[in-house]
């Protein structure tokens, strides 16, 4: 790997596009002072991403870009490119960080552009990259912003000027760790970074764990609740589908009461009617109505008894009235008979009158029809008697004719004996019925005791009637209280739906309704009431808890519990991660101090070599020294103060820095500050040409080192840096003509009509005859 250009474009004093072309091992590049000759030196330092103003001797970005003059206007960026070759693909990037920049080329170009607002751009072959990759890329062919490749003038005593721990970082520079110190810095960055991600970790762990321990007792509400809403769901769809069986068997069985009950009151609703029916029209027994028959007979026999007599007595009269007609008949008549028989006549009338009222009442009752045919046709020859005599009334008086009255007598007489005869045979009659009635009543006595056994019946079945119509009312009542019951039933299971969803487990009841009249319900409601007062305390319970699904507090958890659980990972892995960054840089500070101190014996060997040359003899060493750090405190805060050559504090990682031993030839000098200017420029020349063949840089560019040398020492120098050049590509800046005839190319600075620098390239041979 070796530079190959340089081209600049309005950094600091380069206005126009300059190229240098860096194509033989020593390059010079000379000029008159303020030329712009030292602004090369700062752009390397500038391309090659220094960040130090003071280094670039600036305050600002803008400071690095032309200002104008006169004659030219200013401009608004400054850009510088570095070519490196790379044939042999010595660059190397992280492939993890640097994924999408590619260094597979034959050429390595690294630009950096500065703006006018002081923003800064950096592309390595054209491709944008960050500062980082920058100098991870130059860092791996061991080169840097401000490494030891680099020395401007006024800083070539820098190693001897530096304090040890300074002076160690410059030599790790120079001997290529300084890609260790990066490596330990990046990876100290990590760690910090790793440890601040940690902490903040464990702090966020801390913030939710309150929040992970508040949703935890919820979800166990929602857990707790959710067991609740199956264990009541389960034991609803047991209670739904017992109750519901038993309610259905229930109303079934009140049914069939009811049914039986209707047709046993029918039953005895006929009965009863049958009884009530014989009460009504008079119903009696076999007995009693032939009781009653024989009663209307007797009765009829008297009435006709009572008939007969009458008509007896009548029939007595009449003939005692006839008999007197008769006698009187039979005597002459005296003066004044015809008024004596009209008074008769009017008796006979009166008589007659009383007969046909009788016969008529006997009629009425019926009476015997031949006393009535006697009756009738006395009657009929009294009427005859009567209205023959009213028409012979008016005629003289004679005597009478009594053959008629005694015919009549006789008829009379006759229908008496008659009527006494069937007197009698009434009478007989009487007796008979009376006999038989006096046998029925000692029959009917019996019966009458059987009736009361029948009024008990009746009262039994009165009473069983009443009983049934209570027990059908009762069965309305409960049929009515089922129904409700029913509806209450469906009305819950709409409330459990609501609360634990349509899904509710359907279930078969598991009681035997076969024989429904066997069960035990008073046994069974009392279960179902149990069950149903189970059912509302765990409803209660879920209502207390919160009858939700809790859906977005069981995800809510969830969330936080893998957040939390993530941070937990992290935290392993950002542990397990610190664990292995400490283990990293570990190992790098060891392999880095091993190297360094095999670095320090090979520095030591030709330090010495160099050294003897330059000052013909004397000794010259580095030696590693502890480095003890201790807290100065003050009143507004702690610093860390460095105390060199002291052991360092118990509890304090220990350190070491690097110290330079001198010993001048005929002279008692071991201290650095004790020596002259000319003496300290020719021991820091010796020990950076010392470095630089440990540990050759691809390029070195020195900037007036030798300018406080003389003649003597300039030949030197020059013997020396042709050696170097071996091994490293050389830019010299410089005035010294001796180290300008060690060149192979010249580049000259001067200052252009419009305040620019102008670039001149002179050749070897020209070059020569230049210096002289």
């Amino acid at each position: 790997m070796r530079l190959k250009r340089i081209k600049l474009h309005g950094f600091k004093s380069f206005a126009h596009p300059s190229e240098f072309i860096f194509d033989a091992p020593i390059t010079s590049i000379v000029g008159p002072n303020g030329s712009g000759k030292s602004n090369v030196v700062e752009s390397i330092r500038f391309v090659l991403g220094e960040q130090s103003m003071k280094s670039l001797r600036g305050s600002a970005g803008t400071d690095l870009i032309f200002k104008g003059s006169g004659t030219s206007r200013s401009m608004n960026r400054a850009s510088v490119s570095i070519t490196f070759d790379n044939r042999d693909r010595v660059f190397a990037l992280s492939s993890v960080d640097n994924a999408k920049v590619s260094i597979d080329f034959d050429e390595i170009i690294i630009t950096r552009e500065v703006f006018s607002d002081g923003k800064n751009s950096y592309r390595i072959n054209g491709e944008e990259v960050r500062l980082k990759d920058v100098m991870e890329l130059i860092a791996s062919v061991n080169i840097g912003s401000s490494g030891h490749h680099i020395i401007s003038q006024g800083e070539a005593d820098r190693l001897l000027n530096a304090n040890t721990k300074e002076r160690r970082e410059m030599l790790e520079d120079a001997l290529g760790l300084k890609v260790y110190q990066y490596r330990i810095r990046e990876t100290e960055r990590k760690l910090d970074k790793t440890q601040e991600n940690l902490s903040e970790s464990h702090l966020l762990r801390r913030e939710i764990a309150p929040h992970i321990r508040f949703l935890k007792r919820q979800v166990d509400k929602i857990e707790h609740a959710r067991q609740l809403r199956e264990q009541l769901s389960e034991a609803f769809a047991v209670y739904y589908a017992d109750t519901g069986s038993l309610n259905s068997a229930q109303m079934s069985y009140n049914i069939q009461r009811h049914q039986d009950a209707s047709t046993e009151m029918l039953e005895l609703k006929q009965q009863l009617e049958s009884y009530e029916q014989r009460l009504q029209t008079g119903a009696k027994s076999e007995t009693e109505e032939k009781w009653n028959v024989l009663e209307s007979k007797k009765s009829a026999l008297i009435d006709e008894k009572n008939q007969i007599t009458r008509s007896i007595g009548r029939i007595e009269g009449m003939i005692e009235s006839a008999e007197r007609t008769l006698k009187r008949l039979a005597q002459p008549p005296l003066p004044g008979v015809e008024v004596l028989i009209r008074v008769d006549l009017k008796d006979i009338e009166l008589m007659l009158g009383n007969a046909r009222a009788e016969l008529s009442d006997a009629r009425e009752v019926g009476s015997v029809t031949d006393m009535q045919k006697a009756i009738d046709n006395t009657l009929k020859t009294f009427q005859v008697f009567i209205t023959k005599y009213k028409k012979e009334e008016p005629q003289k008086p004679s005597a009478p004719d009594t053959t008629a009255f005694e015919k009549e007598l006789a008829d009379l007489q006759q229908q008496y004996q008659e009527l006494s005869q069937a007197l009698g045979s009434v009478l007989q009659q009487e007796n008979l019925l009376m006999t038989q009635q006096q046998e029925l009543d000692g029959i009917l006595a019996q019966e009458r005791g059987s009736s009361r056994d029948h009024e008990h019946a009746m009262f039994a079945i009165t009473k069983r009637f009443n009983e049934l119509q209570s027990t059908i009312a009762q069965l309305d009542m409960r049929q009515e209280a089922l129904e409700r019951q029913q509806q209450h039933l469906l009305e819950e299971h709409r409330e459990a739906v609501v609360l634990l969803g349509a899904d509710i487990e359907q279930r078969t009841s598991g009681i035997d309704v076969s024989d429904i009249t066997q069960l035990d319900l008073g046994s069974l409601e009392e279960e179902m009431e149990q069950s149903r007062r189970s059912i509302e305390r765990m409803k209660i319970k879920i209502e207390e808890i919160g009858g939700g699904s809790g859906d977005d507090v069981l995800q809510e958890y969830n969330e936080t519990l893998e957040r939390d659980q993530f941070l937990e990972r992290e935290i392993t892995d950002m542990e397990n991660t610190v664990a292995s960054l400490n283990e990293v840089i570990q190992d790098l500070k060891a392999q880095l101090h091993t190297e360094f101190e095999l670095g320090i014996g090979k520095i030591n060997t030709e330090f010495h070599n160099f050294f003897t040359l330059m000052f013909g003899g004397g000794k010259a060493s580095l030696s590693l020294v502890p480095i003890r750090q201790r807290r100065k405190k003050s009143l507004e805060s702690d610093e860390e103060g460095i105390i060199e050559g002291e052991l360092e504090d118990e509890g304090t990682q220990a350190e070491y820095g690097i110290d330079i031993d001198v010993k001048l030839p005929r002279k008692r000098v071991q201290d650095l500050a004790m020596l002259s200017g000319g003496e300290r420029s020719l021991t820091s020349i010796a020990l950076l040409f010392a470095l630089s063949q440990v540990n050759p840089p691809p390029f070195l560019v020195l900037d007036e080192t030798d300018a406080a040398l003389d003649e003597a020492n300039s030949k030197k120098y020059g013997d020396m840096i042709e050696s170097l050049s071996k091994v490293s590509q050389l830019m010299v800046v410089t005035h010294n003509r001796e180290t300008m005839s060690r060149a192979q190319v010249l580049y000259g600075v001067t200052l252009g009509g419009d305040d620019s620098s102008q670039l001149l390239s002179v050749k070897f041979d020209d070059a020569v005859t230049y210096a002289k």
